[in-house]
């Protein structure tokens, strides 16, 4: 478990994409931003799991092997308080 070890906290899947790939992204050759259609396979540095995981309060993103689970990368998805979207104040 990535999360702080405390008492019993289990730890919940909320979400597995079972193919995720990561690339090394070429610098931009104009301002307009990165295209995904212009990255080449060969740039290609990883191929695997994504999961989304919450334990208690606290919630990571991890690119895991799908076979070994091993882990390649992890990071906690901040929180913020709720807002109030409704547009009436109440």
């Amino acid at each position: 478990m990535y999360f702080e070890e405390e008492e019993e906290a289990f730890e919940h899947t909320l979400l597995v994409v079972h193919e995720v790939s990561v690339y090394k992204i070429p610098p931009r050759s104009t301002s307009g931003g990165d295209k995904s259609g212009e990255w080449l396979q060969s740039d290609r540095i990883w191929s695997g799991r994504l999961r989304v995981v919450s334990c208690k309060e606290q919630c990571e993103i991890r690119l895991e092997d799908p076979s070994s689970s091993e882990l390649f990368a992890a990071c906690f998805v901040l929180t913020r308080p709720a807002q109030d979207l409704s547009g009436d104040g109440a």
